[in-house]
């Protein structure tokens, strides 16, 4: 199983929040998913899934055009409820100590209308666990979000804090399920 992060958008360039928000990938973005389908090239994927966000549909897109994508709308990035939109400095303004919550993995909602990520994981897990089981002799890539597929990662693996860095734009990691476990074959590779 692979999974991948969407490509860029404006609001990743501008550290904005996204959440929820249906950001389309920029030119860069475009062209990061482009040359991630060409470091993919030799993959052969059965089957592929996306979030429905156009962000990680269109990345999905551009890696294999010729698949038909599986949408799942628990593959969605975390919902930040009224922070959507908003810049990082605005929401360190509007949550003091949330740089220090966020570095040191607490757990806290995002705004007072958003997930947690305990949240993100009940949702997120189950779907690439049910996408695993249902194909489990075949090839399979995801196209999702960085929290998401960072906090996914930690859950399969078993792994609490944050102890893998996150997935750049277009970057992706390997998995392998052998002798019962999920074991990480790659991590944060790009193209």
């Amino acid at each position: 199983m692979v999974v991948l992060r969407h490509g860029q958008t404006d609001w990743n360039l501008e550290h904005r929040f996204q959440g929820h928000s249906d950001i389309p990938l920029n030119t860069k973005g475009v062209a990061q998913a482009k040359a991630a389908g060409l470091a993919l090239a030799g993959h052969h994927f059965d089957v592929v899934y996306a979030s429905p966000l156009q962000r990680a549909y269109e990345t999905a897109r551009l890696v294999c055009p010729e698949a038909s994508i599986h949408t799942d709308p628990r593959l969605m990035e975390i919902n930040v409820g009224s922070w959507a939109g908003l810049t990082w400095d605005q929401i360190t303004d509007l949550m003091p100590g949330y740089e220090s919550k966020y570095a040191n993995g607490v757990d806290f909602r995002r705004s007072p209308t958003g997930e947690t990520l305990a949240d993100v994981v009940a949702r997120g897990l189950p779907a690439v666990e049910e996408i695993a089981a249902r194909h489990p002799d075949e090839s399979v890539l995801i196209v999702s979000h960085g929290l998401l597929l960072n906090r996914v990662l930690h859950a399969m693996l078993g792994l609490h804090g944050r102890v893998l860095g996150g997935l750049g734009n277009a970057h992706y990691s390997g998995l392998g399920f052998h002798h019962g476990a999920w074991r990480l074959l790659s991590h944060n590779v790009g193209p």
